[in-house]
């Protein structure tokens, strides 16, 4: 009995392959390059850029469930994207183990004591909320599109108590195990600190139930499918009956929303597929290393690339988001675009839509005025 247990570990010791010197160095490379420096200037670009989105759609001209609905996605980005820079800083620029002796040193324990029970919960609970918020997004056009006269008896409060409240609440609750899976080992006497991993991480059950399978069908399987599901219908859906510009408008920025999202998702979801089928040999061997490559494209470049891009379909695929937004960067007014007047309509005159308010103004006061003119004339002819 003891020789075949020492054979099988034997085995064991055989089947872990351990990478080689260039590969780890390889790892190192992309991991400050796409993981420390990509990343940073990726999400400084999205954190920008959902700012302008977050500003374009507070205007009264896109006072809508579904512009509201962007609004809530476009914070929930806009935070973990600056989580996102948080959590590159420290994997690339912060020391293991800080010291106070020093200011860089001091801004480093800071964030070790930050990390554990704020900066690292808040970046997942802000991922979850991203995907959830997405689905929810998904869930007001199809409501939209399949049950209309529901859609439009709906209170204003609607989006706050049915669409943005449980995605936070979800999000919440799915994430609490995150405040305890790490903490701060703090040395008294020296006074050093570094971020420790607690006894609930390392359990095996934790790991197998939670962290993989939970977590893979939770934020990974289960929202694709039904991402996939009703997008399809609204896409069906639309191409098969006549649908108001506006509507076409709303369903095609979700449908490029979700495009985007699922490409930037799949392969974390693959990762973690991988880390589910193969636990015991990544338990006993620990991670290979071109899934720990792969996991700096899938767990960071991707979520912050997800997280700015959404801007970008907003500009491309909205005319008038995109005449909006150019109107605030060269401080111009809305309404210097879309001059219109009920006169004009009335006496037939359609050239008074024009850019400047001021001629449009003027033009309508010369109509008043002739009109009046006229109305004399009648009075005075008739006594």
């Amino acid at each position: 009995m003891g020789s075949e247990a020492n054979t099988s570990e034997v085995e064991l010791v055989v089947n872990c392959s351990e990478g080689t010197e260039d590969s780890w160095v390889l790892l190192d490379n992309i991991d400050v390059l796409v993981g420390g420096y990509g990343t940073i200037a990726l999400a400084t670009l999205g954190v920008c850029a959902n700012i302008l989105a977050i500003s374009v759609f507070s205007k009264k001209s896109f006072k809508s469930n579904f512009n509201n609905l962007l609004i809530a996605l476009a914070v929930f980005d806009l935070l973990f994207l600056v989580i996102c820079i948080t959590e590159s800083v420290r994997r690339t620029f912060e020391d293991v183990v800080a010291n106070s002796s020093s200011v860089s040193g001091f801004a480093t324990q800071v964030h070790h004591f930050l990390f554990p029970y704020f900066l690292y919960p808040l970046h997942n609970i802000l991922l979850t909320c991203s995907i959830f918020m997405t689905i929810s997004i998904s869930i007001e056009r199809y409501l939209a599109i399949f049950h209309p006269l529901v859609y439009r008896n709906r209170s204003y409060s609607w989006n706050l108590i049915c669409h943005i409240l449980p995605v936070l609440a979800l999000s919440i609750i799915i994430n609490i195990p995150k405040f305890f899976e790490s903490g701060v080992v703090y040395d008294t006497i020296s006074g050093n600190s570094k971020i420790g991993i607690t006894e609930l991480r390392y359990d095996r059950n934790y790991v197998i139930y939670y962290q993989n399978w939970f977590r893979f069908l939770v934020l990974g399987l289960v929202p694709m499918l039904l991402l996939i599901f009703l997008n399809l219908r609204v896409f069906i859906a639309i191409n098969s009956r006549k649908t108001s510009s506006k509507e076409m408008t709303y369903s095609t920025i979700l449908l490029f929303i979700v495009a985007i999202f699922i490409l930037c998702n799949m392969p974390r979801v693959a990762l973690n597929f991988h880390e589910v089928l193969d636990f015991e040999q990544i338990e006993q061997c620990g991670p290979p290393v071109w899934s720990l490559i792969f996991s700096v494209f899938s767990n960071s470049l991707l979520p912050a690339i997800n997280s700015t891009i959404n801007f970008f379909i907003y500009f491309l695929a909205g005319k008038k988001f995109r005449n909006s937004l150019l109107n605030l960067v060269f401080c111009r007014d809305d309404r210097q675009d879309t001059v219109l007047s009920k006169t004009s309509f009335r006496t037939a005159d359609t050239r008074l839509v024009g850019n400047n308010t001021d001629e449009a103004a003027k033009k309508v006061k010369e109509i008043i005025e002739l009109e009046k003119k006229c109305v004399l004339t009648r009075s005075s002819s008739i006594a």
